[in-house]
């Protein structure tokens, strides 16, 4: 090839798919062209007969890989080269998903209204989302094969920084093949167990297991588990929202955690029969467990781990986290309500006062913690506060009861008189 014909393929193959890439972000408008435009366009994709022989042989090609190579070889940009082989690579896996959706929505359409469907009306079928799942996986492959550890998937980057990107991909494929035969299983179980469902649950856990085994080092299990397991995902998102634990106590926590829930929170049990649960010997366990977590962490950090569970300590740091509070504003506002709550429960428990005594004393905290709060927070914020997080707060000059529980607050209104 000579020179000439060479830059003129080059400037060509970048005009093309600099017109694709325009046209798929929706950067050229779809309305009727002038012709002004047609004429624009046309000069600008006016070549030699062999010029235009050549593209249409190279795009044309099934060998993506030498597709890539001859790109290289002619001197495109890496990342024009890259767009243009990702325009290839997502065209079939476009054009199978365009079928698949208008088979959903025709199926949606055609089904009545008001009848109800399993499955719900406009979701895929389990076939479908398989098909779509096998062919996201086929164009991943593809991008790994032409672009090496580049092709990463972010998902991949973000669980999985521990592996290689080739094991992080097998993982995640592993990982994407049981969940999809899971939801297989539990569709077939249309919401009626029966008495092998569990043996089957078990049995597909135990393949996943083995699979894994033979994929990962003891250490890279260990690492996986403490990023991205059952536990991991209750730790994290969560019993420790709001503690900012060290990476011992995480690793301590996970250590008990993880325990109790293989005994009590396995993902077999939710094929089983729940009413099979002893639920006094889970609370007894549960309470030992929380011993435990308090002995690994000493009474301080304990204090502070029982604390970032309650609810509206949560509430306390979100509030936070959008308005930019600074952590003593966090801290003085709780105490507040531990103020608080503390008060109230004796009030509650006095049996000196009786009820019209009781409710006075009610109406007269929760104005002083509303006011302190307010004043905290600001009247806005503080509001908010006490509306999404503390409604017992606002409830107390109602009177009834107030008791505390792993420093919980529960209120409980008021006894109706029987009516005469």
């Amino acid at each position: 090839m000579n020179k000439t014909l060479k830059t003129i393929l080059i400037l060509s193959l970048a005009a093309n798919a600099l017109w694709l890439l325009a046209a798929a972000t929706g950067y050229f408008s779809l309305r009727k062209s002038s012709g002004t435009d047609a004429h624009a366009r046309a000069s600008a994709f006016a070549r030699p007969p062999e010029v235009s022989k050549e593209i249409a042989a190279l795009i044309s090609t099934k060998d993506l890989t030498a597709l890539r190579d001859q790109l290289r070889t002619l001197g495109l940009p890496e990342e024009l080269t890259r767009s243009i082989l990702e325009e290839r690579i997502t065209a079939g896996l476009n054009a199978r998903y365009q079928a698949i959706l208008k088979q959903t929505i025709d199926a949606a359409r055609q089904h009545p209204y008001w009848r109800t469907s399993r499955t719900g009306m406009g979701r895929m079928t389990f076939n479908q989302e398989k098909e779509l799942q096998d062919l996201t996986r086929d164009q991943q492959r593809q991008r790994r094969q032409l672009f090496g550890d580049d092709a990463q998937s972010i998902s991949q980057r973000i669980k999985y920084p521990f592996l290689s990107a080739d094991k992080a991909a097998r993982l995640e494929d592993l990982e994407s093949d049981y969940s999809a035969l899971e939801m297989q299983a539990h569709q077939e179980m249309s919401g009626f167990r029966m008495p092998g469902d569990e043996a089957k649950a078990k049995l597909l856990a135990e393949e996943k297991q083995r699979d894994i085994d033979a994929l990962l080092t003891p250490e890279e299990q260990t690492e996986n588990d403490l990023r991205n397991s059952n536990t991991a995902s209750g730790l994290q998102y969560y019993r420790l929202g709001g503690f900012e634990a060290t990476e011992e106590e995480y690793k301590a926590i996970y250590a008990l955690q993880s325990a109790f829930d293989e005994k009590y929170y396995d993902d077999t049990r939710f094929w089983g029969n729940a009413h099979d649960t002893d639920y006094s010997a889970q609370e007894a366990a549960q309470n030992e467990l929380n011993a435990q977590i308090k002995a690994a962490l000493g009474d301080e950090r304990y204090a502070d781990y029982q604390r970032a569970q309650r609810s509206d300590y949560q509430a306390l740091q979100a509030a936070a986290q959008r308005f930019n509070l600074p952590p003593e504003t966090v801290a003085q506002t709780y105490q507040v309500r531990d103020d608080t709550a503390n008060e109230a429960r004796r009030i509650s428990n006095d049996k000196t006062l009786n009820a019209e005594q009781k409710n006075q004393a009610y109406a007269a905290l929760a104005e002083q913690a509303t006011a302190q709060i307010r004043a905290s927070l600001g009247d806005e914020i503080g509001d908010a506060y006490i509306d999404n997080a503390l409604s017992w707060l606002k409830k107390l000059p109602q009177g009834g009861t107030v008791r505390i529980y792993n420093g919980n607050v529960f209120y409980s209104p008021p006894k109706r008189a029987p009516a005469k």
